[in-house]
């Protein structure tokens, strides 16, 4: 099992100085306008258009678990569900946006985001349906993995001859014990 390492403090990839955040907020600054070695636009997430019936089964599973929390009481729980329903619905119905992802020599840019190879610490690749994700696991607290969708313009051989020079490849998908849980949860409750 991989193990990552958050850090409290940011170190320079090139000298091993720990950055200031004026020095940092300055890199950041800096990497939005370095030179772009790779690019692409992809969606934000993946989306999936949903039948009818995927949101009568939402429906009716929400229905029950409404049900049950009112016969024990917990109210609140009514609005949690109701909010939940909500989220899934949307997401489910609205498109993603398009956004920009560039690989530069300062690290990575997404969506208007640039992460330092010094925050940076592995990658892989993984699929998920028809899509091609590149992931990468980061040393902040948030987010701790960028899942970055791949267009059909740029090639995993690329991607990866970029970044080796820069980060740890993990040959097959590092999933933690949530990813697993996730995964088993998924795959008995299937919505379509």
């Amino acid at each position: 099992m991989a193990q990552f390492h958050k850090s409290e403090y940011h170190e320079d990839h090139h000298t091993g100085r720990i950055l200031s955040k004026e020095e940092l907020d300055a890199k950041h600054a800096a990497a939005l306008d370095a030179k772009t070695i790779i690019s692409w636009k992809s969606p934000v997430r993946i989306f999936k258009s949903r039948s009818k019936k995927y949101f009568t089964k939402i429906a009716l599973y929400a229905l029950i678990f409404i049900l049950a929390a009112i016969a024990f009481g917990e109210f609140f729980l009514v609005g949690v569900i109701i909010a939940v329903v909500f989220v899934v619905y949307v997401l489910a119905t609205a498109a993603p946006e398009l956004i920009e992802h560039k690989i530069t020599g300062m690290g990575i840019i997404s969506g208007g985001r640039a992460f330092l190879w010094e925050e940076l610490d592995s990658f892989w690749f993984d699929r998920r349906g028809d899509d091609r994700l590149l992931l990468v696991q980061t040393r902040l607290h948030f987010p701790t993995r960028l899942i970055i969708l791949l267009s059909v313009t740029v090639t995993e051989r690329a991607l990866l001859d970029i970044l080796e020079k820069h980060l740890h490849f993990h040959a097959a998908p590092v999933h933690t014990l949530f990813d697993k849980w996730a995964h088993q949860l998924q795959k008995r409750i299937n919505f379509d």
